[in-house]
């Protein structure tokens, strides 16, 4: 009797062993995954959190907590399960661990802490891994072998990322000679598969025709294939070859119908682009707003797009926004701030914002402190990037001597660059120092030759020179 009182005890025992092993401990992990492929997130998460020894349910939570799936978004908690899983070596947790101290989401960015989980999950033969790590090795610019390497292993086995992150290389050169027969072969695997970024570089590609015969028919058909796959750069490309009208022009139909249509897709595809943050989006947006090209005229508007993407450093932007606060376009006119938006693209190399920020300097009722020196600068920063009306009025300060020692010979210098680009004012500056021998030989037929090419732009000052020298 005793003995089978005892039986009935351990089979009692193991059935509350199992029971309780299967709600709280074990099993966990398969009824997760059963709610969560059946799309019941919100108990899968909550039999997953039973389940917080089990390194699979671990790397589970920390996906759901990264993408928001039955739990709000919390890139923190994300990567605090990833990092449970990724110490027990599952290749996803690590991998995933390595995207998210890549690009800074829920820890302090961190490439070489990148770089080691990639390599973890990489030496486990992790494929999305392999190509991280070599998109990384390439980011990184350094260490273009291994961006070489591991991009490869990947891109054979028939990674799309890799692919197209080797099709790069070789259209650049960089960690192998430069082929783009080679790139283009990796860019069609890569948009065979769908890939955004690999579509628009072949559209790129047929564009300018690099490795191929220019094809602008083929170049629209991969833009928009990226661009509906969500390709920001794509849907830019796309809306400057509309601007430019590039698909009627290869039909030859062109009126002001197809024009206008054209104007309007342009405007299309720039405002999916931009509200994507893609920043020369968001400047050609603005610039057809403020044109009231393919949309209606519209100065806020476009004051709105300058500002964003000036804000985040666009250098063109921050031009064409000090542009408007110098003319008081969609706002009150504002020298300083015009100076201080000309300044940040100044100082970003751009030529035009160079020139802009010395006229700015050089004219007395410019709402600055006239400094001619501080024109100089600028002008001759601008100039050196052959910038034609810079070099021209940088020849005039040496001519001049204005905030500079005077120097005719380098004026002429400087106005022969200028007037080899065709700008009239140089043409009659530099016609004029012929003819009185400053800083070059005196030569009357070199005068005459500049006087010419002035005058057949127009100028009528350089006509009645002409007059004058033939009068003689």
């Amino acid at each position: 009797m005793f003995n089978k009182i005892l039986v009935i005890i351990v089979i009692l025992l193991a059935g509350i062993t199992y029971w309780y092993y299967n709600e709280n401990v074990g099993g966990n992990f398969e009824t997760g995954m059963e709610y969560y492929n059946n799309k019941n997130y919100a108990k899968a998460i909550q039999i997953f959190k039973k389940d917080t020894d089990n390194a699979n349910a671990q790397y589970q939570l920390g996906m759901m907590y990264y993408n928001g799936i039955g739990t709000e978004k919390d890139v923190v908690k994300a990567s605090l399960w990833y990092h449970k899983a990724a110490a027990r070596n599952i290749a996803d947790a690590q991998n995933s661990l390595g995207i998210m101290y890549k690009n800074g989401e829920g820890v302090i960015q961190d490439w070489e802490r990148a770089e080691q989980w990639f390599l973890d999950a990489s030496n486990r033969g992790h494929i999305e891994a392999q190509a991280n790590l070599g998109e990384l090795y390439l980011l990184s610019k350094s260490q273009v072998l291994k961006a070489e390497k591991w991009n490869r292993q990947a891109a054979t086995i028939g990674n799309a990322k890799a692919q197209y992150n080797l099709g790069l290389m070789y259209e650049t050169g960089q960690g192998v000679k430069q082929n783009i027969e080679v790139a283009l072969l990796w860019y069609h695997k890569a948009a065979a598969q769908k890939n955004a970024q690999a579509q628009t570089s072949l559209g790129k590609l047929y564009y300018d025709g690099k490795g191929v015969e220019t094809d602008i028919k083929q170049a629209l058909q991969w833009y928009h294939k990226a661009a509906n796959n969500g390709d920001a750069r794509s849907q830019f490309y796309l809306g400057v070859m509309y601007y430019q009208n590039e698909e009627e022009q290869n039909k030859k139909e062109q009126n002001e119908e197809t024009v206008e249509k054209a104007l309007e897709k342009a405007v299309a595809w720039f405002n999916k682009a931009a509200n994507q943050n893609y920043l020369p989006a968001q400047n050609a947006l603005a610039s057809m707003y403020l044109s009231g090209s393919g949309i209606e005229q519209d100065f806020k508007q476009a004051i709105q797009w300058y500002t964003k993407a000036a804000n985040q450093n666009y250098a063109k932007a921050q031009l064409n926004l000090g542009m408007m606060y110098e003319d008081g376009q969609g706002v009150t006119q504002d020298f300083i701030k015009a100076a201080e938006w000309y300044r940040k693209a100044a100082q970003q190399n751009l030529a035009e914002a160079q020139f802009k920020l010395g006229i700015m300097y050089y004219d007395e009722d410019s709402g600055l402190s006239q400094d001619f020196s501080e024109a100089v600068i600028w002008f001759k920063k601008a100039a050196e990037q052959g910038h034609d009306k810079a070099q021209n009025n940088l020849g005039l300060m040496y001519y001049e001597g204005d905030g500079i020692t005077q120097d005719f010979t380098k004026a002429a210098a400087w106005y022969q660059k200028s007037a080899l680009q065709d700008n009239i004012e140089a043409q009659v500056n530099l016609a004029v120092m012929y003819t009185k021998g400053q800083g070059v030989p005196k030569d009357l037929d070199e005068a005459e030759s500049w006087f010419i090419n002035a005058a057949d732009q127009g100028d009528e000052y350089a006509q009645d020179e002409l007059d004058n020298l033939h009068s003689e």
